[in-house]
């Protein structure tokens, strides 16, 4: 954190105020949301792997085949360095009480960044493909090399439906209807579009599909082992414990001013 040494006209406070600029802070957060937006949308035409490539693990990828476009990976580096020189830059100030509730919120964002990269770099992802009526309690993953991963867990898919946008062989949706079997558990669920099945640190997504050469058709489903996905909730814990934190003193402070 920034200590005493660093002046307000120092190189590094100007370096570090650039960085804090709010002006950053808000074209990262717009960027967000047009990537979350543009990513969820082309899920449908280019499956959850493509997609996950294209718009969220890469630094930049190319828009209409030409012009650069910043990835979330970029975007949210940005956003961790914006808020590191914002801290830093404020630290002193936080450390007050009546403002320590900023300084947790801090906290919790910086918790967030740490969870992501945690995820991004340590989660274990792999697929399972069916066809109605086959089940597995194998997937597999492909990167780095192949391999098959047990899983603590039987699925079964028990029904494929798809659906295509009119006069077209695009699709417009398809989801799976599986059972998840474990012991004397037996759980029915329909996974779709943002609606996983979650068991344990274990989450299945709707990937993609596929029809065979004698037209059978089989669903891809993505699973993914995160044992660090109670991180995401603390922080988000964190962040409202700081906001309810701050607002209470300030609530407080101005009450007593009156």
């Amino acid at each position: 954190m920034m200590n005493k040494a660093v002046s307000s006209k120092s190189p590094i406070a100007s370096v570090l105020s650039i960085g804090a600029s709010s002006r950053i802070t808000v074209a990262c957060l717009f960027l967000l949301f047009v990537l979350t937006f543009w990513g969820t949308i082309a899920q449908v035409q280019l499956g959850l792997y493509a997609a996950q490539e294209r718009f969220f693990n890469s630094f930049y990828f190319l828009a209409a085949g030409f012009i650069p476009f910043p990835g979330a990976q970029l975007v949210l580096w940005l956003l961790f360095l914006n808020l590191i020189c914002s801290l830093i830059l404020t630290f002193r100030k936080y450390t007050q009480w009546e403002n320590l509730g900023l300084l947790i919120i801090h906290a919790g964002l910086i918790l967030y960044f740490v969870a992501a990269f945690l995820i991004f770099h340590f989660a274990q992802e792999s697929n399972v493909r069916l066809a109605e009526g086959e089940q597995t309690n194998v997937s597999t993953a492909y990167q780095p090399i192949v391999k098959d991963i047990p899983l603590p867990f039987t699925i079964r898919l028990d029904h494929f439906k798809v659906e295509f946008h009119p006069g077209t062989d695009v699709a417009k949706s398809f989801e799976s209807m599986v059972t998840l079997s474990t012991g004397s558990l037996h759980r029915q669920v329909r996974i779709y579009m943002n609606n996983p099945l979650r068991y344990k640190d274990y989450t299945v997504y709707q990937a993609s599909y596929d029809t065979d050469s004698t037209g059978r058709q089989h669903s891809t489903l993505a699973v993914v082992k995160n044992g660090a996905r109670v991180l995401p909730y603390l922080a988000c814990f964190t962040v409202f414990f700081g906001l309810a934190f701050h607002f209470l003193v300030q609530a407080f402070r101005a009450k007593a001013k009156i």
